[in-house]
C-alpha cells in the first residue's frame, strides 16, 4: 500500500492505494481508474471532508496525483534536460519542471508520454473557498488529457 493524494476538479482526494506495479505512475498509465481505500474527499468550495471506506475514481475525474512509493529501477534512469513550465488543469495552476531527453527539447517530448505527465518541484495554486492555497510537491503526475494550458514559463513573478 502507498499513500495516495490527488487533485480533482472539485475536491482533493487522499487515502491508500495498493501498488500493483513498480511505480505509481506506471500503474496510473496502465489502468483506467484507481481504487482508493480509507478515502477522504475535501471539498474545494467549503473545505468539508467526506470519509469513505473505499472509492473508485476514473482518470477522467483526476487532474493530478502526488507521486508516492518507489521510484522504480535506478538502472533505467537517464540523464535528462528540464524546462520550467506553467500548466493549467481543472482549477489548478501548476509551475514545475518537465524532463526530457538530453538531446531534445523537454517541452516537445510531452506529446510522446503516457497519460500522466511527471513534473518535479511543482507548485500548485488553487482556491479553497475564499482562500488561495499553495501546495509544494516534489513530484506531481498531471493528467495530460485534462490540461487546458501548457507553456514554457517566462521570466516574471511566477518563477521561484
Amino acid at each position: 500500500m502507498v499513500e495516495f493524494f490527488a487533485y480533482a476538479a472539485d475536491c482533493r482526494l487522499s487515502g491508500q492505494v495498493e501498488l500493483v506495479g513498480a511505480r505509481l505512475s506506471d500503474q496510473l498509465n496502465s489502468a483506467r481508474d484507481v481504487l482508493i481505500l480509507d478515502a477522504e474527499l475535501e471539498d474545494l468550495a467549503d473545505g468539508h471532508v467526506v470519509a469513505l471506506p473505499e472509492l473508485t475514481v476514473g482518470h477522467e475525474d483526476i487532474c493530478a496525483v502526488v507521486a508516492s512509493g518507489p521510484r522504480g529501477d535506478a538502472a533505467r534512469r537517464l540523464n535528462t534536460r528540464k524546462a520550467l513550465v506553467v500548466v493549467e488543469v481543472g482549477p489548478y495552476r501548476i509551475l514545475g519542471w518537465v524532463h526530457g531527453p538530453p538531446t531534445a527539447d523537454p517541452f516537445a517530448s510531452v506529446l510522446r508520454r503516457g497519460a500522466w505527465l511527471p513534473l518535479t518541484d511543482a507548485t500548485l495554486t488553487y482556491r479553497r473557498g475564499p482562500d488561495e492555497v499553495t501546495d509544494n510537491v516534489t513530484t506531481l503526475l498531471v493528467n495530460r488529457h485534462l490540461i487546458r494550458t501548457f507553456r514554457v514559463a517566462e521570466a516574471g513573478p511566477e518563477l521561484p
